[in-house]
């Protein structure tokens, strides 16, 4: 089941399963822009974390939060901090989080929503109906490409 959690509750799993050899600090929000370059606004909108319950325990996470509006790509939702205990992948839940993440930005009026995965994710970001915007390039904490879909 998936259910909204706190900022309390997502933290220690990013800082110590998703990015825990990452040197910059871990927020609640990112202000990385879609396709490159920063901006602080993004850390102004609503950001929600999700988790997926089994047994009242939480084997992954997402997050998601608004971006300011950037040319060409009008409003746009960034998805974020996609991570699945090691024992619960493939089952599908990665790309239920993704979908759960999906339907959030909708209700929240955006048509685009971003990501910057990891290339060992992305079978789980295409499966969501992702596209790679970008090539694979290292970043601070692995292998990482900008990707998108189109919210319907």
């Amino acid at each position: 089941m998936i259910k909204e959690i706190t900022w309390e509750e997502i933290f220690p799993i990013w800082s110590q399963k998703l990015w825990p050899v990452r040197t910059s600090p871990i927020q609640t929000h990112s202000a990385m822009r879609f396709m490159g370059n920063y901006d602080m606004e993004n850390k102004e909108t609503k950001a929600t974390f999700l988790g997926y319950f089994l047994d009242n325990t939480i084997v992954g996470v997402n997050s998601g939060h608004g971006c300011k509006e950037i040319p060409v790509y009008g409003l746009n939702y960034r998805s974020r901090g996609l991570f699945v205990l090691p024992n619960y992948r493939k089952q599908g839940i990665g790309t239920a989080l993704l979908e759960a993440t999906k339907t959030q930005a909708q209700k929240e009026g955006y048509k685009i929503m971003w990501s910057y995965p990891k290339i060992s994710s992305w079978d789980t970001y295409n499966r969501a109906g992702f596209n790679l915007a970008t090539s694979w390039h290292l970043s601070e904490t692995d292998m990482n490409a900008y990707a998108y879909c189109i919210l319907e």
